[in-house]
């Protein structure tokens, strides 16, 4: 695949997944601040039937005592007429004594007619008391009991559906403070965060008294009644991202497949020429009647022959193990088998081609116990191929040692080489099919990039495990654990 049309097909993507999750994320906004207009217009109309319910409570009081009041007004009169009937029969009992005006020596007539009238005042004072109760000239709480305004507004949230803490106080403006409060929490909360809300809007006359409400836990009750909603767009939003996510993911490895499969099939094109080469030529030099002729020559051709077609028998099972390891078809043959015996017959197998490259092989076989339950021939070709390895990645005068120890519940071999390294980075892919270790434009190892999955794949069939530790310039170990029993 195109590199630019990768990059493009990304570039497309990636701005659907943003225009996507922009939308999701400007509509879960919009559903918020509808939610929160939803609630503040609840609010607003449960306190302000809070605040018109307390002053209808307070003219109910009124006119309760209106009504007492003229229950017993006509006593009221009476008296009154009775101390002014009173009051004038002893200043014309005074007047007929021939004296126009009280005199200050006539203390006993003076007292009685101010008692007369101070008696008057004070029925007309409860006449007016009664009739005319300035209630609005009071301290705001001596109007307003705090249990009958928290039951009044608990019920009417709970009206409108608002189940939630609630903190309220009430602020008088005429002494800039707040005079009650429902627990004293939350006072700065109140008077900063709060909705007010005018309390008895028909006192004309004085400074507003204001009530105050504030939700600790407002936020939390709105995203509460919009989890629904908010799940599904997370989870929608998530499942966007993670499909983009995995199909670019996809595409990239579509892209490095692609790469490798390519290099495969250059590697294995040169592979695969060579030995066909050279038999070629040894069947050319077979039917020269000149070579004929030589002794020893026949022969010589024919082993030559013999051995190239070896190694393509060699490569040509490497690549149907991979296939059939791919498709999953592969069974073992499970035996009980002896891990040194197969390390020997291993050995013995690449040490020719260890010493041409004036290398050794050590044995350092220290497991007690080397029976186990496993494949015979898979296990060899695994064994093969971490030596092959070793040989191959250390050409100068390749130090190989092979140990063996017993682990819990298994054996442990190890494959320990003085050969280039592998970096880090590296480490991490070296399993994975069809890589080999990247080496510039130098092309001095062979192979197919196949030996090491394969290797992985069947150490996890027989149910063990395989770690590497190198660095580079230091040489590798590869160290495989197989269980005793399967």
């Amino acid at each position: 695949m195109n590199q630019k049309y990768i990059v493009f097909i990304t570039v497309i993507m990636s701005l659907a997944l943003i225009g996507l999750v922009s939308i999701q994320v400007y509509w879960i906004d919009n559903a918020v601040k509808v939610r929160q207009s939803v609630f503040d217009r609840s609010v607003h109309e449960a306190v302000t039937q809070v605040v018109y319910k307390l002053e209808k409570s307070e003219m109910t009081e009124q006119i309760r005592k209106k009504e007492s009041f003229f229950d017993r007004g006509s006593d009221i009169f009476r008296s009154i007429d009775s101390i002014n009937l009173l009051y004038y029969q002893e200043l014309e009992s005074l007047q007929g004594k021939g004296q126009d005006q009280l005199l200050p020596s006539d203390s006993a007539a003076r007292k009685r007619l101010t008692e007369l009238l101070r008696n008057k005042s004070s029925l007309f004072n409860d006449v007016f008391e009664d009739m005319y109760a300035f209630r609005h000239f009071m301290d705001i709480e001596q109007r307003i009991n705090p249990t009958h305004l928290d039951s009044l507004i608990r019920n009417e949230l709970a009206r409108k559906g608002i189940q939630t803490e609630y903190e309220y106080g009430v602020y008088s403006t005429s002494r800039g403070r707040l005079v009650i409060e429902k627990t004293g929490t939350y006072s700065r909360e109140l008077l900063e965060k709060s909705m007010g809300f005018t309390l008895f809007p028909g006192d004309a006359f004085t400074s507003p008294d204001y009530l105050m409400i504030y939700f600790p836990r407002e936020k939390h009750f709105l995203l509460t009644q919009m989890a629904g909603m908010l799940s599904i767009s997370i989870f929608l939003i998530l499942v966007i991202i993670i499909s983009f996510i995995l199909t670019l993911n996809s595409v990239l490895k579509e892209k490095k497949l692609a790469g490798m499969k390519t290099d495969f099939i250059n590697n294995m094109t040169h592979e695969f020429k060579t030995p066909i080469s050279t038999i070629s030529l040894a069947c050319e030099a077979l039917s020269d009647n000149d070579l004929k002729n030589i002794e020893g020559i026949a022969d010589n051709y024919i082993k030559i022959i013999g051995e190239e077609n070896k190694r393509l028998g060699i490569m040509a099972e490497k690549i149907l193990q991979t296939a059939v390891l791919e498709k999953g078809k592969l069974k073992l043959s499970i035996e009980e088998v002896d891990i040194h015996k197969i390390l020997v017959d291993v050995i013995n197998n690449i040490a020719i081609q260890v010493e041409i490259n004036d290398g050794t092989i050590i044995k350092d076989f220290e497991a007690i116990s080397p029976d186990i339950q496993a494949d015979k021939v898979h296990l060899s070709n695994v064994f093969y191929n971490l030596l092959e390895n070793a040989n191959k990645y250390s050409p100068k005068k390749p130090h190989i040692v092979v140990s063996t120890r017993n682990a819990e519940g298994g054996v442990e071999i190890a494959f320990r080489d003085n050969g280039i390294g592998i970096s880090k980075s590296d480490q991490k892919k070296i399993f994975e099919k069809l890589y080999r270790v990247p080496q510039g434009d130098i092309h001095n190892f062979k192979g197919f990039g196949l030996g090491l999955s394969y290797v992985k794949a069947i150490i996890e069939k027989h149910k063990g495990q395989i770690r590497l530790e190198s660095e580079e310039g230091k040489g590798s170990t590869f160290t495989v654990f197989l269980p005793l029993n399967q």
